[in-house]
């Protein structure tokens, strides 16, 4: 089952969960999770094509989500907007698929929570926090609810990750009940408004070829809904722009416009994004973990220096660097360095920790 593009798909941001390793533990499961992919009474398809491009991809999915549950620490939860989103969509679901299943629904019940887990879960809510650092009950809670209402199709990967909240088995505890008080339909659909939204702003970015790393002064949106104000910074961080400005129109229709006349500020923060996710990816080449800090020296010519001065404390912040400088020549007397290239400027980084 095991091939380069599947492979490629089990890529996630610090983690690699190869296929074979999830066919190694949860083996079963695919099986099972093919056969209810289809209704009841249904002609049952299998292949390892259909595994492949189906059931294997949800499952690393959620596997990551465990893996990445783990990295996080006991920080006290804030509260924000897209937390009380995502555990709306959380109890609807469960509600759903309780209803589902009381009238023999395998087929309908297994995709609303792979839907669930894949696109509102990994796709847009751990997308949107990745900065957060106080995120771990509400990813605690969505786990040991999907691990409940997935164990009769999923008994193995939902046991081994249940182990994270109790220690009896997932299949001796009870079916999660919905918390109606939780649950906010108006706030679903503001929020699958705002993801109409981005998806067209990246589309956009996309055709103009921009990349994300790179800010933008603003965007003007068009739509025939109005906008909460709550989750305009969601917008504004998940499209990278500084500023917002919508028009109600009567159209059916979505158009998101982009400012995209770059000024020497934005160039800098667009450098600046792309050298802290390369000092990053190097940190993790060594073996660092987030909480060791280093001291990061940044080699290079004097006018990229003097582009990313401003954007220093930046840096320091996003690579956990007690000290950064930027330094034009002397990259010999370092051991732990890597070259890097932004678009048409080079240079070095060398890491003492």
């Amino acid at each position: 089952i095991v091939d380069e593009k599947s492979e490629k798909m089990s890529k996630s941001k610090g983690n690699i969960i190869k296929p074979r390793d999830i066919l190694d533990k949860t083996g079963v499961d695919a099986v099972r999770l093919q056969f209810c992919t289809s209704d009841t009474g249904s002609t049952k398809r299998f292949s390892e094509h259909l595994m492949k491009e189906s059931v294997l991809p949800f499952l690393i999915v959620l596997y990551n989500c465990n893996t990445y549950y783990h990295q996080l620490e006991n920080k006290k939860l804030k509260g924000k907007i897209e937390d009380k989103w995502i555990l709306s969509r959380l109890n609807s679901v469960i509600k759903d698929v309780t209803g589902d299943l009381e009238n023999f629904l395998i087929s309908p019940a297994f995709s609303k929570i792979m839907n669930f887990v894949v696109n509102d879960f990994s796709r847009q809510y751990i997308k949107m926090i990745r900065d957060r650092e106080d995120t771990k009950e509400v990813i605690g809670e969505v786990l040991e609810k999907i691990s409940l209402l997935l164990a009769p199709f999923a008994p193995y990967i939902t046991e081994h990750i249940y182990r994270n909240f109790s220690k009896e088995s997932v299949h001796l505890s009870d079916w999660p009940k919905t918390d109606a008080k939780k649950i906010n339909k108006k706030l679903e659909k503001e929020f699958e408004d705002m993801l109409k939204i981005i998806e067209i702003g990246l589309a956009e970015r996309d055709k103009l070829q921009i990349g994300l790393k790179w800010p933008l002064k603003s965007a003007k949106i068009s739509a025939n809904f109005d906008i909460n104000k709550n989750i305009e910074e969601i917008i504004k961080s998940q499209l990278n722009v500084k500023k917002l400005s919508f028009v109600k129109i009567k159209e059916l229709k979505i158009f998101v416009v982009l400012d995209t006349k770059m000024t020497p500020e934005l160039e800098a923060e667009g450098y600046a994004r792309e050298l802290s996710r390369q000092i990053q990816a190097f940190r993790k080449k060594l073996g660092l973990k987030k909480e060791n800090m280093i001291e990061a020296y940044v080699i290079t010519d004097g006018k990229f220096a003097k582009m990313l001065e401003s954007q220093k404390n930046f840096l320091r912040e996003r690579t956990n660097s007690k000290k950064l400088e930027f330094v034009t020549t002397g990259k010999e007397r370092f051991k732990n360095i890597i070259g890097f290239t932004i678009k048409d400027k080079k240079g070095d980084v060398a890491v003492v920790y």
